[in-house]
């Protein structure tokens, strides 16, 4: 049987923003599975929303400035932004149990504040010209803690 090794860069799957992500577009694509297909609408677009947030700190990540890393993860967040409604709207209609809505708001708070702390951490690194791209960049430091 053959091993298939991860993707680079590592240091990527490193990331807790990253993690988080990934964990999110997992329960996002699990609490739709269940949704009838009179909602296809809405699940492709929660989907999208919630691949974008991963996707948008992978290639931030990849960039090579720190601003457009910082840009990319704005436009995460902004995605994230846009899957918190959607639990918002499924709460009011009553759509997802109360135990998948705790694990998905808490997820999706945990993500909002981790992606938030990397932002002030690259933030800071690019006002005192401490970015160093040899390293996982914004992941060291107390900001990023």
């Amino acid at each position: 049987m053959t091993q298939i090794s991860k993707l680079q860069p590592q240091g990527l799957h490193d990331l807790r923003a990253y993690q988080l992500a990934t964990q999110l577009v997992h329960l996002v694509y699990d609490t739709t599975s269940g949704f009838p297909r009179t909602e296809s609408r809405l699940i492709d677009q929660m989907r999208g929303a919630a691949v974008s947030v991963l996707g948008d700190i992978a290639e931030g990540y990849k960039r090579g400035s720190i601003g457009d890393y910082i840009r990319f993860c704005e436009i995460a967040r902004g995605s994230l932004a846009e899957v918190a409604s959607y639990v918002e709207f499924w709460q009011e209609r009553q759509m997802v149990a109360a135990e998948q809505q705790a694990q998905l708001l808490d997820l999706h708070n945990r993500s909002w504040n981790t992606l938030g702390a990397l932002i002030r951490s690259l933030r800071q690194k690019q006002a005192d010209g401490s970015w160093d791209r040899t390293y996982r960049a914004g992941e060291e430091g107390e900001l990023y803690g």
